[in-house]
C-alpha cells in the first residue's frame, strides 16, 4: 500500500530543507527523499560557508529576497538554538573596466541599503591584510556576512523534524509521476504518494527534470584553502568577506574561521560535467587565478595549498535561478538553476516553494518563472526512467 503524505520533496539538500521547514511549520505531512545523507560533499552544499550579502550586484531584483532570507535565517537561529549567520562585513573590489563594485552600489542605491564608497588607501589603512590597487573600486557593506553551511542544514532539518516532516536518507528517488489528483514517487523501498510534490534535485536535476529540456549546465568548481604567513589580519572578527572582480575572475573568499588557511574560490568558469562523473581530483595548476589575486591584493597569502574540496553548480543561460510548477502538472514545483549563488536565498526560497506548492493564487516571480526561457512544453507524462536517476 502506498505511503501517503501532503508533500513529498525529491531532494534533501540545502532548497529541499528550507521548503521542509517550511512545510512543517504549516501543519503539512511532510515526505523528503535523500539519495545520500543529509549533508554530504557530492553536491552543492560543500565547503563549509556561504556568503550572504544584500547590495546585490547580479540585480536590485534579488534584494528583496535576500532581505527576506535573512530575516528567516536569524528566525533559524532562535528557534534551532544554533549559530548560522556571522556579520562580517563585505568588500566588493573591482580592476578598472570591471563593473561588479557600481553594480553592487546600484543596488544599494536602488534600496537604499547603508555601505560606504571608500578610497584604496582608507580600505587597505582600515584592514591591514589588504593592499588594493590605487585605481580600484572598493564598497564596503556591513550587512554582508556568511552563513556555516553544515549548521544551516542541520537546523532546518531538526526544527522541521519537531514540526513533524520525515526525513529518508539514503533512498534514491527511482521514478516520479503525476495524475490531476495525486503525485507519486518510487524508490527502492516502497512506493509513496502525496497531494504534491516539490522536486529540488540540485545537479541532479537535469536527470531527475529530464521531461522538461531545463537549459542547465553542471560545473565542477574548486574551494581553496591557501596558507597565510600571519593569520591575525584575515580572523574572523577583523576581516570581511570579500568578491573582487578583475583579470583573474570573480573571486571570492572569507575571514579565517574555524580552519588553518583562507578560503578563496573562483565564481567565474568551471568546466562542464555531470553530478555523476565529475572529476573530484584536484591538481594544483587548478588555482593560478585564485594565487594571482590573493597575491596581488592581500599581504603574506600564499600559494601553499593547505586544503580543497570540489563542489557543483547547477547554471543557467542568464544565471536567474528557476522556480516554478510543471507546465503539465500543477501538483508538481520545482527549483533548479542557482549558478553558484543560491544558498543565501534558500530560507526564502523554501518559503516561496511551499506557497507554489500550496496556493494557487501565488504565482512564480517573473525572474526565475520557466516561461523566461521559452523552452517547449513537454509531451510526454512526466516521469524519469530508473536508469535516469542511477546515482550509486
Amino acid at each position: 500500500m502506498d505511503q501517503q503524505f501532503d508533500v513529498i520533496v525529491i531532494g534533501g539538500g540545502t532548497m529541499g530543507s528550507a521548503a521542509a521547514w517550511e512545510l512543517g511549520k504549516r501543519g503539512l505531512s511532510t515526505l523528503v527523499l535523500e539519495q545520500f545523507s543529509h549533508i554530504h560533499d557530492f553536491g552543492s552544499h560543500g565547503g563549509r560557508t556561504r556568503v550572504i550579502r544584500h547590495a546585490y550586484a547580479e540585480s536590485p531584483d534579488y534584494v528583496p529576497l535576500v532581505q527576506r532570507a535573512d530575516a528567516l535565517w536569524l528566525a533559524l537561529e532562535e528557534e534551532s538554538g544554533r549559530k548560522i549567520l556571522h556579520r562580517t562585513g563585505g568588500l566588493e573590489l573591482a580592476a578598472p573596466g570591471f563593473h561588479h563594485t557600481r553594480a553592487a552600489r546600484e543596488s544599494a542605491d536602488t534600496h537604499n541599503l547603508p555601505y560606504e564608497w571608500l578610497t584604496p588607501a582608507a580600505a587597505n589603512e582600515r584592514w591591514p591584510g589588504l593592499r588594493v590597487p590605487d585605481d580600484w573600486d572598493v564598497l564596503f557593506s556591513p550587512q554582508t556576512g556568511f552563513l556555516l553551511t553544515e549548521a544551516a542544514l542541520s537546523a532546518l532539518r531538526d526544527v522541521a523534524e519537531e514540526h513533524g516532516v520525515r526525513f529518508q536518507v539514503e533512498e534514491p528517488v527511482r521514478e516520479w509521476g503525476a495524475t490531476a489528483t495525486h503525485a507519486w514517487v518510487r524508490t527502492d523501498r516502497t512506493k509513496y504518494q502525496a497531494d504534491r510534490l516539490i522536486v529540488t534535485a540540485g545537479a541532479w536535476a537535469p536527470e531527475v527534470l529530464a521531461d522538461l529540456n531545463l537549459p542547465l549546465t553542471v560545473k565542477r568548481k574548486v574551494l581553496w584553502w591557501l596558507d597565510v604567513a600571519d593569520p591575525k589580519p584575515f580572523a574572523l572578527g577583523r576581516f570581511p568577506v570579500f568578491i573582487a572582480d578583475s583579470e583573474f575572475g570573480e573571486i571570492y573568499g572569507f575571514p579565517i574561521h574555524d580552519r588553518f588557511g583562507l578560503k578563496i574560490a573562483n565564481h567565474a568558469g568551471g568546466e562542464a560535467t555531470t553530478a555523476g562523473s565529475v572529476d573530484r581530483s584536484v591538481a594544483k595548476s587548478d588555482n593560478a587565478d585564485v594565487v594571482g589575486l590573493a597575491q596581488t591584493l592581500f599581504t603574506g597569502v600564499t600559494n601553499n595549498v593547505l586544503d580543497q574540496m570540489v563542489c557543483l553548480y547547477t547554471a543557467t543561460p542568464d544565471s536567474d535561478f528557476i522556480i516554478d510548477r510543471h507546465p503539465l502538472w500543477p501538483r508538481v514545483t520545482f527549483a533548479a538553476g542557482f549558478s553558484g549563488h543560491g544558498f543565501k536565498f534558500a530560507t526564502a526560497i523554501g518559503e516561496h516553494l511551499a506557497d507554489l506548492a500550496l496556493e494557487a493564487k501565488i504565482t512564480a516571480y517573473p525572474r526565475f518563472a520557466l516561461r523566461r526561457l521559452a523552452i517547449p512544453a513537454p509531451a510526454a507524462e512526466p516521469r524519469v526512467s530508473e536508469r535516469s536517476v542511477e546515482t550509486h
